[in-house]
């Protein structure tokens, strides 16, 4: 039996019920010292009277990090935390390869649809879009009351496994189309729970680089997808259909690790107030231990009471609140901000209309999985350096942007220099592999990673589902008026005016965004009040 001594709070000692010397009632100490929880004993009388050397557990709380607990060996706590959750967003990833590899084979005129328009096969590309949408608007009507994070990502599971049933399977167009919006769907509902739930699990000297990891997951989920569409042969009128099958293994993989390896975030938890429930699951997402993880919930209990719950009212109160706040207003406006000029600096049209710069530029199809294969590479370096002290979120935005800037200047100098002519295809890759390098350093990963830690508890599903909307409504309008614009303007006017926007977000980030690297969810809120 032990009883916790106020004496001495570094090292930590014990009080020995039992006297170290027969006939001395004085309280005898153990002392830890450090990590290796070795005991001296030796009685109060005098140091003289040390015994000797034993090794006990007593009552000390193991101390060990998520990390720590992975160097010894077995599965980290923090990868299944991260991984399914990803493989949510690598699905997502994998649709816009393989609808870039579907375009192409129905465009041909030869599938089991029929020879389909320009309007019909830019439905079959943007329709997910539209259905991503949906679900962000559904989600900030609804609110988070009842449906969890683990929740979310059970439906976005159902919701990708229909979607690719019904367009894998149907005759005819139309109810391919309705499986498209369905597919997008649960795309919405994915990039809505897995910033989340990765950033409310994982340790805070982690988060960063899970987070992030997540944009390399969707990134190999394109790159996938163009592979699939490499492997099947276009002369059979059914192959396009492969093509989407290839992603339900996947799909239905989702749900059944979802039910074995998650447990609910124990944010959301909190903020319902089941703090039982969100003791066990920060105990089993972190390894604390009991006081360490009750202390913890504690203080998102804490933070998330300061003031009127607001969590069971309506949209219109919701929204309200994320508005009026300061304190959410500033979060808001930085998060929709750098979402809004992620899409508007040319992603999107890089990202979609690869196959046609490339081609415009005499390149082949292959080119365009090159730069998914190099999206993944600097995903992973920017992933190295997102909590590196020397770097962190906004240098790397920073250093990004302005890169972004510099190539989508040169892009818009190549092709006036080249007037009619075709411009040099060597200058046109060396620039579209720049600019992705310099987005995936950047804005890829950084945004969502942003979007995730900057709002605060009782308001963050709700301003995500803004971003994401946001992210779903810029990304489908800047694909859909990309080809006008290119055709109104030209492509030298066009890469200009996304240089334009890149040199503005560049402004708009030095002097916006703060650095949030080392700092958990709870420290990020209390920053933003504290400015």
């Amino acid at each position: 039996r032990s009883v916790r001594s106020t004496l001495r709070p570094q090292p930590r000692a014990y009080a020995l019920a039992k006297p170290a010397v027969p006939g001395d009632y004085r309280p005898s100490f153990a002392v830890v010292h450090g990590d290796s929880q070795r005991l001296r004993l030796g009685s109060g009388r005098s140091p003289g009277n040390l015994q000797r050397k034993v090794v006990v557990r007593a009552d000390v709380e193991d101390k060990t990090t998520p990390a720590e607990a992975s160097a010894k060996g077995g599965v980290p706590s923090w990868l299944p935390l991260f991984a399914v959750p990803a493989l949510g967003g690598a699905l997502f990833g994998y649709d816009i390869g393989a609808t870039s590899d579907v375009v192409r084979i129905l465009g041909t005129g030869n599938s089991d649809l029929g020879a389909l328009n320009s309007l019909q096969l830019g439905l079959m590309a943007s329709l997910p879009l539209l259905g991503a949408m949906g679900a962000s608007a559904i989600i900030i009507g609804v609110g988070d009351k009842a449906i969890g994070r683990k929740t979310e990502m059970y439906i976005a599971s159902i919701l990708y496994t229909i979607g690719t049933i019904i367009q894998s399977f149907s005759g005819t167009l139309n109810p391919v189309l309705l499986g498209r919006i369905i597919y997008g769907l649960g795309i919405g509902v994915a990039m809505h729970a897995a910033p989340l739930y990765i950033a409310e699990t994982t340790p805070s000297n982690l988060r960063g680089k899970l987070v992030s990891l997540k944009e390399a997951a969707i990134v190999l989920g394109i790159v996938l997808g163009y592979a699939a569409g490499a492997g099947v042969d276009t002369n059979d009128p059914s192959s396009w259909r492969s093509i989407f099958e290839l992603g339900l293994p996947f799909e239905i993989s989702l749900f059944a690790l979802v039910n074995a390896l998650l447990p609910e975030s124990p944010r959301w938890l909190a903020l319902r107030n089941r703090k039982e429930e969100a003791v066990e699951a920060l105990m089993q997402t972190q390894k604390m231990g009991k006081s360490e993880a009750e202390k913890e919930v504690g203080s998102m209990v804490k933070i998330s009471t300061k003031e009127e719950d607001s969590t069971d009212v309506g949209f219109a109160e919701r929204f309200q609140e994320l508005v009026s706040d300061p304190v959410n207003r500033k979060a808001l406006t930085i998060g929709v901000g750098l979402v809004l000029l992620q899409q508007f600096s040319g992603q999107p049209s890089v990202l979609y209309y690869a196959n046609r710069i490339f081609e415009k530029a005499g390149l082949g199809f292959e080119a365009a999985v090159g730069v998914g294969i190099f999206k993944t590479i600097m995903t992973l370096v920017s992933v190295a350096l997102i909590e590196d002290p020397k770097w962190g979120r906004r240098p790397l935005l920073l250093a990004g942007t302005g890169g972004m800037a510099a190539t989508l200047a040169a892009l818009s100098a190549i092709f006036a220099l080249a007037g009619n002519e075709e411009p040099s295809s060597s200058a046109v890759l060396a620039c579209v592999v720049a600019f992705v390098g310099f987005y995936q350093i950047g804005f890829g990963p950084v945004t969502w990673l942003v979007l995730s830690e900057i709002f605060p508890l009782k308001v963050r599903s709700t301003a995500l589902s803004v971003g994401t909307l946001s992210n779903f409504a810029s990304n489908f309008m800047v694909s859909a008026l990309f080809e006008f614009e290119r055709e109104k303007i030209g492509e030298s006017a066009l890469f200009a005016q996304f240089a334009l926007i890149a040199l503005f977000a560049l402004a708009f980030e030095n002097a916006k965004v703060p650095e949030t690297r080392g700092l958990s969810l709870e420290e990020i809120e209390e920053k933003l009040k504290e400015n």
